[in-house]
């Protein structure tokens, strides 16, 4: 019987004899796998440019990737709950609760079971549900937060913290502007102003043609794209408050005053600096909650240079359980075997 592989190779790559099928992938890809694609961040969804790879991702996925305006070529939509055969190998598709049609995969061979989280979100939001922990013999988990000093503060907390700072400044004469990215915390601030209060949220273009495709979906945001008239006309009253990418430098201070909205805030609290931890990744806590649920037999960190060991470190010691940074080895997992066992083979990641 053949093992089940795990691997870093441009991506997360999972194979069973001669069927490799590749997650996430980056630039460079050195085999011709079929690709699935978590969600629509552009550090995920490096496979987009790739026009000749056969790509798998949810709809909603493909349709913000069209909003980018980024190439797609050969795209086919995968549903949740919805199966894919390639080779040995079954590929599902589960909610990861992160943005808007975002998924994380379970791998099925007839050694095992693999899970890839991609981003992931184990709490409700304010525009989706949580992800769905499934439970495996390897956890291929994202490491974005994985460190004790990230425990965010409740969603709704946050949220009513972000509002008193807005009202108190158009009270003042300026316009509330938060920094975000442009899919997913941007349709969190829209929704949170939305449900909380009856104050007009203005957006950059770029961030209302993603937010219009959530509202194709069902999910219903109220706003006004900067370009239009009316945004024009409630900004300079100052009536609303403004939500601009993060990369986006914006208007006279004397006017428009900034606060960041990200998981990375916790890193600015006690500074001057106008800052909100609301995040749509999975914080420390949740993090170690989703190992407890999926009870895997080996969990694999990645997507996060700076705290890949220290999320695996924390995971070996609670769970008792091999725990490493994917890119220092090689997994290979054999379940059906007579003994039962894991093997971690390591190796110079490539």
């Amino acid at each position: 019987m053949a093992p089940l592989k795990v691997e870093w190779d441009g991506g997360v790559s999972v194979s069973y004899g001669d069927t490799t099928v590749i997650f996430d992938p980056q630039k460079s890809i050195r085999s011709p796998s079929k690709v699935f694609v978590t969600h629509a961040h552009l550090d995920h969804a490096g496979a987009s440019s790739r026009l000749n790879s056969e790509k798998y991702s949810t709809k909603e996925t493909i349709d913000i990737l069209a909003a980018y305006r980024r190439r797609t070529g050969w795209w086919r939509p995968i549903s949740y709950r919805e199966t894919v055969k390639v080779g040995d190998l079954e590929v599902k598709a589960h909610n990861a609760g992160h943005v808007l049609g975002s998924s994380l995969y379970e791998v099925i061979s007839p050694e095992g079971t693999v899970v890839y989280t991609g981003d992931f979100q184990f709490r409700d939001t304010f525009t989706l549900e949580a992800a769905e922990a499934v439970p495996c013999d390897i956890l291929v988990l994202e490491a974005t937060f994985g460190s004790p000093s990230f425990i965010f503060p409740e969603r709704e907390k946050v949220a009513s913290e972000m509002v008193r700072w807005a009202l108190d400044l158009l009270r003042r004469g300026k316009t509330p502007t938060f920094r975000a990215d442009s899919l997913g915390n941007a349709q969190e601030i829209i929704k949170a102003f939305n449900m909380l209060t009856d104050v007009p949220v203005v957006v950059h273009p770029s961030i209302a043609k993603i937010s219009k495709v959530y509202r194709a979906y069902g999910c219903r945001l109220e706003f006004l794209s900067l370009n239009r008239e009316t945004a024009d006309e409630v900004l300079s009253s100052p009536d609303g408050v403004l939500v601009v990418p993060k990369n986006v430098k914006f208007g006279d201070p004397s006017r428009f005053e900034t606060a960041l909205v990200s998981g990375w805030a916790l890193w600015f609290r006690g500074r001057a600096r106008a800052s909100f931890a609301l995040s749509d990744h999975a914080d420390f806590q949740q993090l170690m909650e989703f190992v407890e649920s999926c009870k895997p037999r080996m969990v694999l960190t990645c997507f996060s240079e700076r705290f890949e060991k220290t999320l695996a470190a924390h995971i070996a010691r609670k769970f008792r359980i091999e725990a490493r940074p994917l890119k220092l080895i090689r997994s290979e997992i054999y379940v059906n075997s007579k003994p039962s066992y894991l093997k971690a083979a390591e190796h110079k990641a490539r």
